[in-house]
This record gives structure tokens, C-alpha cells and sequence, in this order.
């Protein structure tokens, strides 16, 4: 197994390229840790080249990790802390091909439709959460980088099992879906609003939720139903994660 020593070295820095970038424009990303490389390779990912310290070399799982890489590089820990977007790292990379497969839209499935969330714990958070509940997929409309290195441990490998399907014009978008049937539900901060628990039991419906600060966009509320959270304690509203898991909830029963 080739040893890196250099930080200069050229496949270091097109590893910490895809790190800077979030991998926009690329159809390769770096994943990093135990957990996200093994989600990445057992799933069937194309793994092109991983990268770890001495210690992993004959750890289990990072066996099954190197199995699957097309090149392996030893590296000294200094270089890991170059790749690394932690503070701690484990010293274990991946540069993995994208997903390629093209998602369509059940019409009879269960979405989460996401409306400039910028944050990317949360957006990680939420696709970790749909997957959980067994929703159809996430629709996403002005959102961040998806295979940005945080939203990607927020997903906890979600990203590379999960349909994100990325929506260019919203409004075009869904107007087609509610007129193939589909019922749109617009998450506010509205006392009359219908309740959350309005979504429970149905088919064939997505569920809106908007920026971390300024909520859904006036156009996409007003082409659906607007659904809150009815709350009987002190706190005003929810974060956009928090309220999205609730109606997550709901619609999974």
C-alpha cells in the first residue's frame, strides 16, 4: 500500500478540491469517516480511491472499505487533518462517485418538499428522518449541496440510499404534480391553520417546508392546504428540522 506523506501532493488536493467546494460541479465527492465510507460501499457506491491512516489498516470494517476502493492510500496524520471537516478526525476518506440513478415521482408516494433550507445539519437531518419513516423521497428547491460534507454526516449515509430529487422550477413542478392528483400541504406558523395530524393515513401527498427564517414562499402556499403545529406550551414555533420531523411523523401513520 502506497504511503502520502506531502500535503502537496496532487490526489490530496483534489480530495480537499471536492472538500471546498461541496463537490458542486463534480461527479465525485469526499466522505468522510467510518460510518459514511461503509454506507457509501455497501451501497453500491463507486468508490475511487480511499485514503487512511495506519491504524485502520486491518480494522474489519475498513476492510470491507478498501475492498471496494479502486486505489488505497496509506496517509500520516497531519494529511488527515487536512481532508478532515472535523475537528477530530478518524482518519478514514473516500472520493466516491455521485449517485447517478434519475428519480420519478409516485404520485401515490409520501414527500417532503424542501424550500431553501440552507442550513445543512438540517437538511441532512431531514433526509436521515424521511428515510427512517419510509417516505417516498425528498424534494428539494434552492436547498444547499446535498453531497456537501455536512449534510452528509447529518444524513448518516442517507444521502447515497435516499431519492433527493432536485426540483429547478418549483412552482412548474408541483402545479404538475396536484394536477395529476397529488395533495400539497404548506407547513405555517398560523393559529388557523388545520392541524398536523390532517396528514396521517393519506396517499398520494407532499408536505412543504420552508427556510429556517422566513418560512414557504407565498406562491407555494397558496397551492395547498396550510397545516401547523398546534402546540399547548410557551415555545412559539419550532426549528425547521424539529417541525419537519413532526409532520413526518404524522404523515408515516
Amino acid at each position: 500500500m502506497e504511503c502520502i506523506t506531502s500535503r502537496n501532493n496532487e490526489k490530496i488536493k483534489y480530495a480537499c478540491s471536492l472538500k471546498k467546494t461541496g463537490a458542486q460541479g463534480s461527479d465525485a465527492v469526499l466522505a468522510e469517516g467510518l460510518r459514511l465510507c461503509a454506507d457509501a460501499a455497501a451501497n453500491g457506491v463507486e468508490m475511487e480511491t480511499c485514503f487512511l491512516t495506519a491504524k485502520w489498516q486491518q480494522d474489519p470494517e475498513a476492510q470491507k472499505i478498501i475492498a471496494a476502493s479502486r486505489s488505497v492510500y496509506l496517509i500520516e496524520e497531519h494529511i488527515s487533518e487536512k481532508l478532515a471537516d472535523t475537528k477530530h478526525p478518524q482518519g478514514i476518506f473516500c472520493i466516491c462517485k455521485k449517485p447517478t440513478a434519475v428519480h420519478t415521482v409516485d404520485t401515490k408516494g409520501k414527500y417532503l418538499f424542501l424550500e431553501n433550507i440552507r442550513d445543512p445539519g438540517n437538511f441532512g437531518t431531514m433526509m436521515r428522518t424521511a428515510e427512517a419513516f419510509g417516505l417516498s423521497g425528498i424534494m428539494a428547491y434552492g436547498c444547499c449541496d446535498a453531497f456537501s460534507p455536512k449534510v452528509m454526516r447529518a444524513s448518516m449515509g442517507a444521502v447515497f440510499r435516499f431519492p433527493v430529487i432536485e426540483v429547478a422550477d418549483e412552482n412548474d413542478f408541483l402545479a404538475g404534480l396536484t394536477a395529476a392528483g397529488m395533495q400539497l400541504y404548506c407547513s405555517v406558523v398560523e393559529a388557523d391553520a388545520a392541524d398536523v395530524g390532517i396528514l396521517a393515513g393519506k396517499q398520494g401527498i407532499i408536505t412543504a417546508v420552508g427556510n429556517e427564517a422566513n418560512g414557504l414562499s407565498e406562491s407555494i402556499i397558496t397551492r395547498g392546504t396550510r397545516i401547523t403545529i398546534h402546540m399547548s406550551g410557551r415555545a412559539e414555533s419550532f426549528n425547521a428540522s424539529q417541525a419537519a420531523t413532526v409532520m413526518m411523523y404524522e404523515m408515516a401513520k
